[in-house]
């Protein structure tokens, strides 16, 4: 109520915008089936043109953040001191090429390595290291919302949808001399700001402070200069922002049956763990839907009627899925 009536003015929702995370002024909460054929499954079935990623849960800590670049933020946690580190082709193709067996079965596929031509190389990487700069997204929400419910009639928790829209049309490529070219030029910085145990005590701070009357927060709002806040954030929240691309190229048959596509996130600074949406959002129509667990039985329902070769078990098993279908 407080957050509603009090800090819902102008000039927050532009500070919140600024440095929103995670897409949470995307947010949009789905609670009911109807709500969920209103604004995922009709705009699907009419052909629109969105991209799709499941999460099996929704969580403050499960950011749209790629298996690589969230393995090197949670090393450096672990170290517990303030440091930084930087991501770079060269870092890419140094991290494959280490990889003796990876490195092996890669030339059998593709030939010898290029540092000028990794689309093939991180793409590989994604599929069988898990450890890429790449995100999985699909044009189909049923693959979406199976990858998301993973078979289970009963979920413990909400689950969550993104779509993606590229609503210039001019950051998604279907070439793969343009991707080569992203990927030369890629550059992520990861930040560890606060050590691990600064970070528990920030978390107990935080709770004192949940614990603070209404009236008490008010006057802690109304004491805080917000437009010299807004002014100082808004400077800062483009270095801290990526830019976005889609990678529309499937590289195997796996890719192509769950209709795969890539979002690259470039040019930035993970601080923490986190980074700011601000300019993705200028370039990308992106909305995080937070399914209710208790819609995962009329989903998967749909999954099964409409498209069986999409139930979870066979996602990964285009054999099973080509057989369930024929029988």
């Amino acid at each position: 109520m407080i957050r509603n009536e009090i800090i819902k003015t102008p000039i927050v929702e532009k500070i919140e915008d600024a440095l929103d995370i995670n897409f949470n002024v995307s947010i949009i909460k789905i609670d009911s089936f109807e709500e969920f054929e209103e604004e995922l499954y009709k705009p699907f079935t009419e052909g629109d043109k969105v991209f799709y990623r499941g999460e099996r849960i929704s969580s403050y800590e499960r950011r749209l953040i790629p298996t690589l670049l969230r393995k090197e933020a949670s090393d450096l946690k672990k170290l517990q001191v303030e440091k930084f580190i930087n991501i770079n082709s060269q870092t890419l193709y140094n991290t494959y090429t280490s990889k003796k067996q990876f490195l092996d079965i890669y030339k059998l596929l593709y030939g010898e390595p290029d540092i000028h031509s990794m689309y093939n190389m991180t793409a590989f990487a994604q599929h069988y290291l898990d450890l890429s700069p790449l995100i999985d997204f699909t044009k189909s929400l049923y693959v979406a919302a199976s990858f998301a419910i993973k078979g289970r009639e009963e979920v413990n928790d909400d689950f969550v949808i993104y779509t993606v829209r590229d609503i210039s049309g001019n950051n998604t490529t279907k070439e793969t001399e343009q991707v080569n070219e992203w990927l030369e030029s890629y550059n992520v910085s990861i930040i560890n700001l606060v050590p691990a145990n600064e970070i528990r005590k920030r978390i107990a701070q935080r709770k004192q402070l949940e614990l603070k009357q209404p009236k008490e927060i008010i006057e802690d709002i109304k004491n805080r200069d917000i437009i010299k806040e807004f002014k100082r954030f808004e400077g800062i929240a483009p270095y801290l922002s990526p830019s976005a691309k889609l990678i529309d190229i499937p590289t195997n048959d796996l890719m192509k049956f769950q209709q795969g596509v890539f979002l690259l996130l470039d040019g930035f600074n993970l601080i923490d763990s986190k980074y700011l949406t601000k300019e993705i959002r200028q370039e990308f129509e992106i909305k995080k839907y937070i399914i209710d667990k208790d819609l995962a039985y009329d989903i998967s329902k749909m999954i099964y009627t409409d498209a069986p070769e999409y139930r979870f078990e066979c996602l990964l098993d285009i054999s099973k899925a080509v057989n369930d279908y024929n029988g």
